[in-house]
């Protein structure tokens, strides 16, 4: 019932944003503004994206070695594999068949492992915050916090849920007491499971203990996220949009809230809802549709299609059967579900 909800939301809100992104958009122009765009400067916007992956790769490599000394030669292809999984498969599905493929790959908890991905969205979603918090108030762009009055609502979400994880490892035997007192109500066959599947969850959460550790993966975090928008602001530059009006800071603008945008589960790979947010803030700038819509276009190529062939390179690879993996990782989800349900 859920799956069809989401699957309908998600056909929704494609055609919404394919209307907003085409309907009064000048497809001349739109043609003429790809048409001026100079291929070049995609080889540096390439590249350091990418360096942005091996980054988060040694970054998992961290966030999983209170749990086991993982290498980075082992995790990157999952990683890849993951995001790959994410711009094909619905609800962010990448993210549960990651936690899966690595727990069967290291010998580890499927749930530690999956807690690791939710502190990296977590160290993602700071960031972001981080960085656009810096763009408006450093960046002398022509929007202002009062333009985008979600933001303080999303920062106060993203602390609240972090205070409450680092809350969980600080107070841990408070925490699985509490857990058992809640597991005392279900089954007597789903308790152990249960019980086994939250208090490895929070061993997966153990990176918060080290403090050094912890800005390390922080540190990592910008490093990544700024790779990311010296791309797009690379792109810009090669659409002749950059570095007047889109400047580096308006590229760090436009990156973090569609990707804010895109971080719940909505349609594959953000398709529409990502180039639908980024038109809104150009417009902001001064930058026709047209051009608007060209850009936005040309920078989820450029993050979709790299990470994708790289993942289902790996994927060959590996011999793997995605549908296997994507019931496996539904089943972990659900046993998670139902151990929160029962905390």
């Amino acid at each position: 019932m859920v799956k069809k909800i989401l699957t309908g939301v998600g056909i929704v809100l494609l055609i919404l944003s394919f209307y907003y992104l085409f309907h009064n958009t000048d497809k001349d122009q739109l043609w003429i503004a790809v048409s001026k765009f100079q291929f070049i400067w995609l080889i540096p916007a390439l590249l350091i994206y990418m360096l942005g992956y091996v980054i988060r790769g040694f970054r998992w490599v961290i966030l999983l070695s209170p749990i086991k000394k993982c290498s980075f030669k082992s995790l990157f292809p999952t990683l890849m594999m993951g995001f790959m999984a994410n711009n094909i498969f619905p609800a962010r599905a990448g993210e549960l068949i990651r936690a899966h493929l690595n727990g069967k790959k290291e010998g580890i908890s499927s749930s530690s492992s999956f807690a690791t991905i939710i502190l990296e969205r977590l160290f993602d979603g700071l960031t972001m915050i981080l960085l656009l918090w810096a763009a408006l108030f450093l960046g002398n762009l022509p929007i202002s916090q009062d333009n985008l009055p979600a933001i303080k609502v999303v920062s106060i979400l993203f602390g609240a849920v972090f205070l409450v994880l680092f809350l969980l490892v600080l107070f841990k035997k408070t925490a699985i007491e509490l857990i058992n007192k809640g597991l005392s109500v279900a089954p007597k066959k789903l308790r152990e499971p249960l019980a086994k599947i939250a208090h490895t969850f929070i061993e997966g959460l153990k990176t918060l203990q080290n403090g050094k550790e912890s800005f390390l993966v922080l540190i990592m975090s910008l490093t990544t996220w700024t790779c990311e928008f010296t791309s797009y602001y690379l792109l810009a530059i090669g659409m002749g949009i950059g570095p007047s009006p889109l400047t580096l800071w308006a590229a760090a603008l436009i990156m973090t809230l569609v990707n804010l945008a895109i971080l719940l589960p909505s349609t594959p790979g953000g398709i529409g809802i990502f180039e639908s947010v980024g038109v809104a803030i150009a417009a902001h700038f001064g930058i026709d549709k047209a051009t608007a819509v060209a850009y936005m276009i040309l920078v989820h190529l450029l993050v979709f299609i790299p990470v994708t062939l790289l993942g289902a390179y790996f994927y060959s690879h590996e011999h793997l059967n995605f549908n296997k993996l994507t019931i496996s990782a539904k089943a972990t989800k659900s046993k998670t579900k139902r151990a929160k349900a029962h905390k």
